[in-house]
C-alpha cells in the first residue's frame, strides 16, 4: 500500500514545484542581458542573481545558457565569414632593454605581434629587434621573425609548423632558420590559466660569424604559460627547446604585464638563451630585460 500511495504524490509534487518556480525579475533579467557582452562578468552576475533569488536559478541558468548560445552561434558566424585580411589581432610593443652575457649594454628594443583565429587555424606572426649602438660601434644586434601556424582539431588538441629565422652576431651566429612540425596540448584552459605543451621533429641551419654553416636534424619541445592575476594584469611564460644538434638551444621569455589606459600597457619580460656547444671565446648563456610599453589593437 506504501507504493501505491506513494507513486502518486511524487507525480504531484513535481508539477507542484514547477508552477511555484519563480519568473526571473525584469531588473534581474536586464542586468544579466547586459553583462552577455563578457562571459567572466556574465558568469559572476548570473551567480550574484542565483543567490539573491533562490527561487528563479533555473530560470536565470536557462537565460544565461540562451546568451551563450547566442554569442556563441555569432562567433562562429564571422568568423565563417571572414576573408584572409579580416579578423587579425596584434600588438606593438617599443621600449628599452639591458643585457648581459656576450654584451653588457642599453639599448632598444622594437617588437610587433599578429594573430589570426578561424574555426580550424591560428595563426601568428611575430618579430623582434634588440640594437644599439656605442660611439658608433654595433654593441648589440638582435634580430627575430617566427610564424606559427596551428590547426586545432579541438580546443585543446592542435597540429603545429613553425618557421623562424634570427640573427644574432654576439652570440655567433649572422642566421639561423629553425622549421618544426609536431602536436601541442593545452592542459589547463580557462579563462584565468593556460598551460599548453608543445613536441616534435626540427630541422635548422646556422651560418656562424666565424664562418662555416651546419645543417641538423633536431627535436624540438615547448611550453606556454598565461596566468591572468586579475582584470588589468598578467603573467606569462614562454620556454623553447632544440635538442640533438650540433647545439642544443634553450630559450625562455618571462613577462610581466599590466594595462595603463585603453589599450596601452607596460611590461616588464626576461629573456634567456643558452646555447649548449657556443662559439669558441662566447659565452653559453645570454639575458635580456627588456622594459617597454605595449600597445594593443
Amino acid at each position: 500500500m506504501r507504493i501505491l500511495f506513494a507513486v502518486p504524490a511524487l507525480a504531484l509534487a513535481v508539477p507542484f514545484a514547477a508552477a511555484h518556480a519563480e519568473p526571473v525579475p525584469a531588473s534581474v533579467a536586464a542586468m544579466i542581458d547586459a553583462a552577455a557582452a563578457d562571459p567572466a562578468s556574465l558568469k559572476t552576475v548570473a551567480e550574484i542573481a542565483k543567490k539573491t533569488n533562490p527561487g528563479s536559478a533555473a530560470e536565470i541558468d536557462a537565460q544565461v545558457a540562451a546568451l551563450n548560445k547566442k554569442a556563441e552561434e555569432a562567433r562562429v558566424a564571422k568568423l565563417e565569414s571572414q576573408s584572409f585580411t579580416e579578423g587579425w589581432s596584434g600588438e606593438g610593443t617599443i621600449g628599452a632593454f639591458t643585457s648581459s652575457g656576450n654584451t653588457s649594454s642599453t639599448g632598444v628594443a622594437i617588437g610587433a605581434k599578429l594573430t589570426k583565429q578561424s574555426l580550424k587555424w591560428e595563426n601568428t606572426l611575430a618579430g623582434a629587434v634588440n640594437y644599439q649602438k656605442d660611439n658608433g660601434v654595433t654593441s648589440q644586434e638582435r634580430y627575430f621573425i617566427g610564424n606559427d601556424l596551428h590547426y586545432k582539431f579541438s580546443p585543446r588538441f592542435y597540429a603545429l609548423a613553425i618557421v623562424s629565422w634570427e640573427r644574432d652576431t654576439f652570440a655567433g651566429f649572422t642566421s639561423r632558420f629553425s622549421e618544426s612540425l609536431g602536436l601541442g596540448y593545452k592542459l589547463i584552459d580557462t579563462p584565468k590559466v593556460v598551460l599548453g605543451l608543445e613536441g616534435g621533429p626540427a630541422l635548422r641551419q646556422t651560418s656562424y660569424v666565424i664562418g662555416g654553416n651546419s645543417s641538423d636534424f633536431s627535436g624540438r619541445v615547448a611550453g606556454n604559460f598565461i596566468w591572468n592575476i586579475g582584470p588589468t594584469t598578467a603573467f606569462t611564460e614562454t620556454a623553447s627547446y632544440f635538442f640533438g644538434g650540433e647545439t642544443n638551444t634553450f630559450t625562455s621569455d618571462t613577462a610581466l604585464t599590466t594595462k595603463l589606459y585603453g589599450s596601452l600597457s607596460a611590461r616588464i619580460s626576461f629573456f634567456l638563451q643558452n646555447e649548449s656547444n657556443p662559439q669558441p671565446g662566447l659565452e653559453a648563456t645570454d639575458t635580456t630585460t627588456r622594459f617597454t610599453l605595449v600597445y594593443g589593437f
